[in-house]
């Protein structure tokens, strides 16, 4: 039984671990949002495997078990690099899926091909478990370990050689953990698993040709020349590539703001993407007369000219385009925060002569952090705070579960910034303008309403009064204060914009005729939470608890027939991606209700079964996504959050289940999970302060003090599913098939819902769902047993 442990454990490890780096492989080549499809279609393949297990029961238990597990294990190895030749081999351009035959074919092949790997690799784990259910609490105790230590390991790894070579690297573990399976009983057969693991690894020799990561048409990488990259760096947060941009010198590309009436020479310049997105750039340095003077022109700088000898803090250094205008504009000191830790060290080491060593400045202390989280765990107060576009449409590391979240734009984040301003201090972000085709504000809009709303929760009868905002061709600028701005700042602004040629879209002091007239009209409504409800766009101020910034559409019309086809006609952003995801699992659930009940007859399982294990695989994925997301920010990076959750819920869930038959011989499973719903119930309305009291502790306190609040409801969620499968053997049920099935449908259905509901309501609406669904699962316990 040891043996079947260690090997159970660590497939799991390679299982997770392949997931995990194949989302960051799709963010890369396609966009972020998609991946939601591994996460569905991995989850997917879990649920057929359970149908397949008790389609063909029959023919697998005439299969010798040994034999079965290793030739699994291999084949899961196997198809996990065909999959991805076969996809990478055939790209798509994910926004032109719905008006390209072509391109739509081959999204669908895409998800085809990605189904067996995971079917075959839920197969070995559900045969495992029903085939020694004696042992399942052990067995299932080492799936879930096996799968925490591959979150570690995956981000490692992709830390060390990129989410490609990870995603080989763990493929290829796969065959060596046959080999080591089937040695002591066909050692010929082990060495042929061994020889296809070193022929996994060895694909990595020719992966542009058999693994050709292309860069999408309709991504901004497209534009650079391959042959002109200058740094690369792949790590567990993103892919980030440097390039030589000598024809974007002549225009503004990468100095976004830059006013049209600049008529000074541009600089030479790198291009900088992140996924293949997210343009940003890098200056060279020049000491030349003049060579600096297109700075004048550029809107987000205007704060300084406010200010004496100014004290900055700038969030999102990338580059250090904003730490040289700051300087530039009379900083006397700039502390730079960069989350990336590839661009952090592109611009410390190999690019730091390029950029005239504007992370080692005397005066330019640089910080590898979040900034959200640098500004609440610092005492230090700035003359200006600024952030200039600090955003990606990238995956983080929390992988499947982002959807573009944000925790810099919320109403919180802007209330820290402003509490550590020095009196007369100043907020500016620069963000997108892109109005709708009506010409309706949308990203400005929110970014304006937020504002308001931030300062109005502050205590300022009046914060329309703290703000000026201005635009220069599609971006907009926008100052804050603590304080209102006066007649003397006003005036000075005004007369930089003409000279400039920027154009306020508000201030306080005059009603503007020559801008769209929704910030206006927002100032003056009586009821602004009404007003935003009937405008066309989501432009409610995010929250920590929902902080998607950027996704504009109102997730109540998401299925607005007009929205709803004009996304399936213009490309599939994230929500429509949820949309259509959400309308297949309900789709696949109504067939695998269909199926059960006629399977139900040939000892298919029971309804109440099949609600038991829907309810745990339901709360135990939204709590996880939940908790992914809301310690982002208390451990500092995306990185951190995915890791120590993960790892804490998996491993302790782990625990639980090895040691669930002691205390369940004690303690009735409905009240280890009514525990569980008295926990999550607790953290729903206290986690959220608790964690805000405790953000300024040292990290690694804040690492252990995630792990045990953690750890208790892990441990109890962790006894859900072994025991429920002791109820079942010891009533004389030992098909666990269907009810596999029920649990990776509503898993997938949790993770798409989740994110759904955090977007319309927030996140702790999801963790009560999460309690009501482990309530229901108490309920129907006891009933699990035939004789009850």
């Amino acid at each position: 039984m040891f043996k079947r442990i260690a090997i159970l454990g660590s497939f799991s490890v390679a299982l997770l671990a392949s997931e995990i780096a194949l989302t960051k492989i799709f963010s890369v080549i396609f966009w972020y949002h998609f991946g939601f499809l591994i996460l569905s279609t991995s989850m997917l393949g879990f649920a057929l495997a359970g149908l397949f297990m008790r389609i063909y029961r029959e023919r697998l238990s005439q299969i010798d078990p040994d034999k079965f597990i290793a030739y699994g294990i291999a084949a899961s190895g196997f198809l996990l690099v065909i999959s991805l030749s076969l996809i990478t081999n055939n790209h798509f351009s994910p926004l032109s899926v719905s008006t390209s035959l072509a391109d739509m074919l081959k999204l669908v092949t895409a998800t085809l091909v990605l189904l067996p790997p995971f079917v075959m690799m839920g197969m070995v784990v559900l045969y495992m478990l029903q085939k020694w259910d004696a042992e399942v609490s052990r067995l299932y105790a080492a799936n879930l370990l096996g799968s925490g230590l591959g979150c570690l390991a995956v981000l490692l790894l992709m830390d060390a050689v990129g989410g490609l070579y990870a995603y080989v690297i763990v493929a290829a573990l796969m065959p060596l953990i046959a080999a080591f399976a089937s040695f002591s009983w066909n050692k010929k057969l082990s060495l042929v698993f061994a020889a296809l693991a070193v022929l996994i690894a060895s694909s990595l020799i020719f992966n542009t040709f058999i693994y050709p990561l292309k860069q999408p048409n309709d991504k901004v990488a497209a534009w650079a020349n391959e042959k002109k990259i200058v740094y690369s760096d792949w790590t567990s947060l993103s892919k980030v590539d440097i390039f030589e941009a000598e024809k974007f010198h002549s225009t503004g590309i990468g100095l976004w703001g830059l006013s049209p009436k600049n008529d000074k020479p541009l600089p030479e310049r790198l291009g900088v993407v992140i996924d293949y997105w997210a343009y940003t750039t890098i200056i060279r340095h020049k000491n030349l007369q003049g060579y600096y003077d297109w700075y004048d022109y550029m809107p987000m700088y205007i704060a300084y000219q406010l200010l004496d000898k100014p004290e900055a803090l700038v969030i999102g250094s990338g580059g250090g385009m904003d730490i040289r205008g700051a300087l530039l504009n009379g900083a006397s000191k700039v502390d730079a925060v960069e989350i990336n830790p590839a661009i952090y060290d592109a611009m410390m080491n190999s690019l730091d002569t390029y950029s005239g060593d504007i992370y080692k400045l005397p005066n330019v202390k640089a910080h590898l952090a979040e900034g959200r989280r640098f500004v609440e765990s610092s005492h230090k107060k700035w003359d200006i705070v600024q952030l200039s576009g600090v955003d990606t449409y990238s995956a983080t590391q929390a992988g499947a579960f982002a959807l573009s979240e944000n925790f810099l734009y919320t109403k919180e984040a802007l209330r820290s910034y402003l509490n550590h301003l020095k009196e007369n201090g100043i907020l500016t972000l620069t963000r997108w303008y892109i109005p709708s085709k009506n010409g309706l504000p949308r990203f400005s809009m929110r970014l304006f309403t937020l504002t308001i709303e931030s300062l109005a929760d502050m205590g300022y009868s009046e914060p329309w009064k703290h703000i000026l905002f201005m635009r220069s061709g599609d971006f907009t600028v926008i100052l804050i204060k603590n304080e209102p701005f006066n007649r003397k700042q006003i005036q000075f602004v005004e007369g930089e914009c003409e000279r400039r040629g920027f154009m306020f879209l508000y201030r306080p002091d005059i009603r503007l005729s020559n801008v769209p007239l929704a910030y206006q009209s927002y100032i003056d409504t009586p009821d602004r939470a009404l007003w935003r409800d009937k405008y066309p766009f989501n432009v409610d101020p995010p929250t920590d608890d929902s902080p998607f910034f950027f996704e504009h559409r109102k997730m109540k019309n998401i299925y607005d027939r007009e929205s709803f086809v004009h996304r399936l006609l213009h490309g599939f952003d994230g929500q429509t991606i949820l949309a259509i995801l959400l309308l297949e699992m309900l789709l696949v659930s109504l067939t695998l209700m269909v199926i059960s009940y006629k399977l139900r007859s040939n000892g298919g399982g029971r309804p109440l079964g099949w609600l038991y294990f829907a309810a745990i695989g339901l709360g135990f994925m939204m709590f996880e996504v939940t908790f992914t997301q809301r310690l982002v920010l208390f451990l500092g990076n995306p990185a951190n959050a995915l890791s120590v959750v993960m790892f804490s819920i998996l491993v302790f869930s782990g625990l639980g289940s090895m040691l669930g038959n002691r205390i369940c011989a004690k303690v009735p499973l409905s009240v280890i999970l009514l525990l569980v719903v008295v926990g999550m119930i607790l953290w729903a309305a206290g986690g959220g302060p608790l964690l805000n009291a405790l953000i300024a502790i040292p990290k690694f306190l804040r690492i252990i003090t995630a792990i045990i609040l953690l750890a208790p409801i892990s441990f109890l969620m962790g006894m859900a599913f072994p025991q429920a499968v002791k109820k079942l053997n010891d009533s004389g049920e030992h098909d666990l098939g269907i009810y596999w099935a029920w649990n990776g449908v509503a898993s997938v259905t949790a993770s798409v819902l989740a994110v759904i509901i955090a977007m319309g309501v927030g996140f702790s609406l999801v963790l009560w769902l999460a309690a009501v669904s482990y309530l229901l699962a108490a309920i129907v316990a006891p009933r699990l047993s035939r004789n009850v």
